[in-house]
């Protein structure tokens, strides 16, 4: 929510009940949560999708990281990269070609991350927004 408070809200329950049995359900969607003596301190939500090919685009399944979350004090661990192979793991036994996400262009710890991880910069998201 720092990096974006445009877009992103703070909030305590980063989940309903329903939303999280909604996502046990599904079997394109990943979560992993970390735990150290019974607490939680890091969560990876993740999907696959596939796309149609199209005239001017190809078939494609691929995994999407959609929320890496490992709470502050528990930082430059190894929980992120633990919680990232697991989704890569997974990702690679359901034969996708690649694990895609975004970041905020302003998050340098997550970009330093993704960077050392192996991930590498595909694409630009850009955004024009309505004047106030």
């Amino acid at each position: 929510a720092q990096l974006a408070p445009d877009i992103v809200r703070e909030t305590k329950d980063v989940l309903t009940l329903v939303e999280l049995e909604q996502i046990l359900a599904d079997n394109n969607q990943y979560l992993v949560v970390k735990e150290i003596d019974g607490i939680a301190v890091g969560a990876l939500l993740g999907s696959i999708t596939k796309t149609l090919e199209r005239r001017w685009s190809q078939a494609r399944l691929y995994a999407y990281l959609e929320e890496l979350i490992v709470c502050p004090a528990s930082r430059g661990k190894g929980i992120a990269r633990e919680l990232v192979d697991s989704f890569v793991y997974w990702a690679q036994s359901h034969d996708a070609s690649s694990v895609d996400l975004h970041v905020w262009s302003n998050n340098d710890s997550a970009m330093g991350f993704y960077r050392s991880y192996g991930f590498s910069e595909k694409q630009y998201l850009m955004t024009y927004a309505k004047e106030k």
